[in-house]
Parts: structure tokens; C-alpha cells; sequence
């Protein structure tokens, strides 16, 4: 299937919103505009081959300055002339279309020689092309670029211009949006963690499980160091697919005891595959402008994308939405409920029961500072401070390890229980920790 049939079969069937189809670029209609250019380029005798092989051109995009766009840019032919002559340089050409350009060079003042006047002089450049002065003459020759006029290139560039921007501006509107939902969720969830009822409480901890499996599975966005950065919408669906299969298979994780929380549950899965379905909408677009300034290149010979504003192109890519809301999530909702990861001892990686701040900030649990004590260790195992060996209890962190028994009531009493195990082996040797019968 051609391509613009599938891009057309996309908009209709993926279930974008009306303004959102509306907002896309046109493939179809960028298509016609690149025939017109097409003809009009072969109208005036400058078909692929001659632009390519024949004369000396470029084709520039005016208001571009170092890849960004200052107002409306405007796509400019030039090609090289001999300023004396206004001849075209190196060009096999019809000589219609040499007439045509050198008749231009004159029309913008580059010279007042016709081609006529200068005839008998070409042929005998011709003649003696195995003179040497001839060919150093001919080298040496002062070039100037003249500007060749065509009109339906600049239809062509507004339109993609004004629908690149349309795009841009349909992102921003996008992300508001997101970010409004995001913000909303979040203040009704931090109603129901706030409250000290026993429903509330549990619900905090389901809600603390489904935010821990969500940030683990990395969906939009990684900042593991062998997949950093933003993913592209197949990544993105793959992994949410996991998250929602991983937490439709943990039955327990999704009960709740307050209706609202289930609501909520739903409203959070919601704005996912809205990012999802935006994902996918900007690679789409990004892909047919891509295709489209490469037919566009292939059908004129006009190399244009190359040096097309990488400022303009950059916008299609959703990237930076996704990390805009996957920031918002994790500033204003995720962060409403404490992860455990946040709370954890460097020595042991397990929940900082009884927790120890020591005078470089940094906190251990307690079990992990005696045994560093013990074995006479002063230097702190994250900055080498030497400030182990003067810890005592004024160190001990009550405020934070009040708000662990709040948070993480099933980790402290897990954690508690391994201390104590943990003190009994010290205590009584290793046979404390075997299991005996007594007949």
C-alpha cells in the first residue's frame, strides 16, 4: 500500500479527533503542488538532469538563520552566470532556456551583453579549448547568482509552513490539556491519601504499589543508562501494554475501598493512552513531512531537505511531551504518594528501619551504622566523611521514622522483624537461626 493511501487509512481509522485530522498534513495536496513546480521547472527547460548535472544551482530557503525560522520563509532558485556575459556556467542547456537565463541576468542588472553580441566569442572558446589561456581565462571568469522566479514552490513551502506551525500550536494545546488532567487527578488523590481513615489507608498503599509498577516499567521515558531518554510510540505501547497487563494479573493491587479510588485508577490509565495516541499522531505527521520533502527533492531535483530548519521538523517529534507529562505526573501525582526506592539504606538496600542521619546528611539504618562501628569503619560509605564512629543516638531521624510507619507500615514491621532475627544470631551464634524439634 502506498504510502498516502496508509496515512489517509491511519487519520480515518485510529480514532484522532476531528481538528486533530483536520490539523494533519496534507500529503495529498503537498503531492499536486510538487507536480506544479514539476511543470513549471520543465516549462522553463530546467528538468531534473539539467539541474542536477548541467548547471551550476542552488535552492535556498530565505528567512533561515543558523536552522531557526524568522517569519515566513521563501524558497529562492539560483543559479551561477558569468557577470561579463550573464552566460550560464557549464550548461548544456536548450537554447531557449540558455536565452531565458541570460536575458534574466540582464533583467537584474548582472550585465547588458546579449547572448548575440557575445556569440562569436563563445564559438571561438569553443574552437581553441586546447588553448591554455583559453581555459584559464574561462576558469578565472568572475560567477554571480541570479535569482530564477517560480511561484508554485512558494505555494508549496507556505503550505507545509503553515501546517507545521499548526501542528506546533496543536501540541502546546495538547499538553495544556494533559496537564490539566494531570493536576485535577492529582488534588483528588491527595484527598483521599489525606484522610486517617482506615479505607484511605489502604487505598494509599494500592496506590503506592501502582505507582511503583508504573515508574519501573519506564513507559515515555528512561534515564537508565542503556535506554535513556524518550521512547518512540511502538516502545511506549509495548511497555504500557506490560504495565496494564501486569497490573490487570495482580488482582489485589486494583481492589480498593473507596469508589473514587477506582475512578481515579481509570483517569490515570486514561491520560496514558491519550499521550499514547499523541505519540503516535506526531511520529505520523514526522514521517509524511519527511517522505513529502523527499519526493519533493526526488520529483525537481531541487535539494531542499538537506537545509530544511531543523526547528520546523523538530516540533513533530512528541518527545518533548511525553517528558513534559511524565514530569507532571511525577511532580504532582506520583509524588503525592512516597516510594519506597526514595527510603532505602546504601549499605543494605532495604527500607532505613530506625533511620540514622549522620553530620554529612546522609542516612543509614541503624543496624548498617553498628555494624560499621564494629568493624572501626569512620568514613561514611557515600561521601568518605569520617563521621560513623561519632553517631549515638541523638542521630537516630524520629521525624523520618514516623513518616516510614505511616507510609511503609508492611516494610517497617518486615524490616523489624529481620533486625531482631539479624540481633538474636549476634547474640546467640548462628544456631539461634536453626530450626530444632522438641520431641
Amino acid at each position: 500500500m502506498k504510502f498516502a493511501q496508509e496515512y489517509q487509512k491511519h487519520l480515518a481509522q485510529d480514532g484522532y479527533p476531528p481538528h486533530w485530522v483536520a490539523s494533519a498534513i496534507s500529503y495529498r495536496q503537498l503531492k499536486k503542488c510538487i507536480k506544479k513546480v514539476q511543470k513549471e521547472l520543465s516549462e522553463l527547460g530546467l528538468d531534473g538532469e539539467t539541474l542536477s548535472e548541467a548547471l551550476r544551482s542552488q535552492y535556498v530557503l530565505s528567512g533561515c538563520e543558523n536552522g531557526s525560522v524568522k517569519g515566513q520563509f521563501v524558497p529562492k532558485l539560483l543559479v551561477a552566470v558569468d557577470e561579463a556575459t550573464g552566460e550560464p556556467l557549464d550548461a548544456k542547456l536548450a537554447p531557449e532556456t540558455r536565452t531565458f537565463l541570460q536575458e534574466l541576468a540582464v533583467s537584474q542588472q548582472l550585465s547588458d551583453t546579449r547572448i548575440t553580441d557575445v556569440s562569436t566569442d563563445l564559438s571561438s572558446r569553443r574552437s581553441s579549448s586546447d588553448d591554455e589561456s583559453s581555459l584559464e581565462s574561462q576558469e578565472y571568469r568572475t560567477i554571480k547568482m541570479i535569482e530564477v522566479p517560480l511561484s508554485s514552490d512558494s505555494e508549496f513551502f507556505s503550505m507545509l509552513q503553515d501546517e507545521l506551525s499548526g501542528l506546533t500550536e496543536l501540541q502546546e494545546q495538547e499538553k495544556f490539556q494533559l496537564n490539566r488532567q494531570v493536576l485535577a487527578l492529582s488534588h483528588a488523590v491527595a484527598k483521599i491519601t489525606e484522610s486517617s481513615s482506615s479505607k484511605s489507608k489502604h487505598d494509599l498503599q494500592q496506590w503506592r504499589k501502582i505507582f511503583e509498577l508504573y515508574l519501573s516499567g519506564n513507559i515515555f521515558f528512561s534515564t537508565a543508562e542503556q535506554d535513556h531518554g524518550a521512547h518512540n510510540y511502538a516502545k511506549a505501547h509495548q511497555r504500557l501494554q506490560k504495565f496494564t497487563k501486569d497490573l490487570n494479573s495482580q488482582v489485589k493491587m486494583t481492589v480498593f475501598k473507596r469508589k473514587e479510588s477506582q475512578v481515579f485508577l481509570q483517569q490515570f490509565l486514561s491520560i496514558n493512552l491519550e499521550l499514547l495516541q499523541n505519540l503516535k499522531y506526531q511520529e505520523m505527521n514526522f514521517t509524511a513531512m519527511n517522505k513529502i520533502l523527499k519526493k519533493f527533492d526526488k520529483r525537481t531535483s531541487l535539494s531542499v531537505q538537506p537545509n530544511f530548519p531543523p526547528t520546523l521538523s523538530s516540533t513533530l517529534l512528541s518527545q518533548s511531551t511525553s517528558k513534559a507529562i511524565c514530569a507532571s505526573l511525577s511532580t504532582s501525582l506520583i509524588s503525592l504518594i512516597p516510594q519506597i526506592d526514595d527510603y532505602l539504606c546504601p549499605v543494605c538496600f532495604s527500607l532505613a528501619w530506625r533511620p540514622v542521619r549522620l553530620r554529612c546528611q546522609h542516612v543509614f539504618c541503624i543496624r548498617c551504622l553498628i555494624v560499621l562501628q564494629r568493624e572501626g569503619q569512620d568514613h561514611c560509605p557515600l561521601c568518605r566523611g569520617c563521621v560513623v564512629i561519632e553517631a549515638d543516638v541523638d542521630n537516630l531521624d524520629d521525624d523520618m521514622a514516623k513518616f516510614m510507619r505511616k507510609w511503609f507500615p508492611g516494610d517497617v514491621k518486615a524490616k523489624q522483624k529481620e533486625n531482631e532475627r539479624a540481633t538474636a544470631i549476634d547474640l546467640y551464634g548462628p544456631a539461634y537461626d536453626t530450626k530444632c524439634c522438641v520431641m
